[in-house]
């Protein structure tokens, strides 16, 4: 599964995924409307110097998933259209965003995961990623979790 880097014209899509998946591990918690505030918010970060969003795309040269990075060592977010979970998508964005950690010299990552998405959870354990102790209020009486991956330096 190839990894690239994510392209202006990209951003519906990954609105789109975003979307899709957030409906998925929230189950019935209404949200808000919030693709404006999404759309630009990917703008900015596929054309800020300081974040890196990587994609992978789906057999039609879609974008099936993607991931964000931001300062400082932040993985604000990896997102796969549930229509390609266990593909493989999920894993290669989070190698390819630790590549890339590692290729800038930064040993340690940090990013929240909300409580109460057992799915996520247990994917970035499984990749060593571990509770920091840092926690903030999340939905449905769920918090959010800091997680922590911490390498040696190359």
């Amino acid at each position: 599964m190839e990894v690239r880097t994510a392209r202006t014209e990209d951003v519906d899509a990954l609105v789109s995924i975003h979307q899709v998946a957030r409906r998925t591990y929230y189950g019935d918690l209404e949200i808000p409307d919030d693709t404006m505030e999404l759309r630009e918010a990917y703008t900015i970060s596929i054309q800020a110097a300081d974040r890196l969003v990587l994609c992978v795309d789906d057999a039609d040269g879609r974008p099936a998933g993607f991931l964000s990075l931001g300062p400082p060592a932040r993985l604000v977010g990896l997102y796969v259209d549930p229509a390609h979970w266990l593909r493989g998508a999920g894993s290669a964005l989070h190698d390819a965003g630790i590549a890339a950690w590692r290729a800038a010299g930064v040993t340690e990552g940090h990013l929240e995961v909300w409580d109460g998405n057992e799915r996520a959870k247990a994917f970035y354990l499984r990749r060593g990623w571990q509770p920091s102790g840092g926690r903030r209020d999340g939905p449905l009486g769920r918090d959010f979790v800091d997680l922590r991956l911490r390498w040696p330096s190359d």
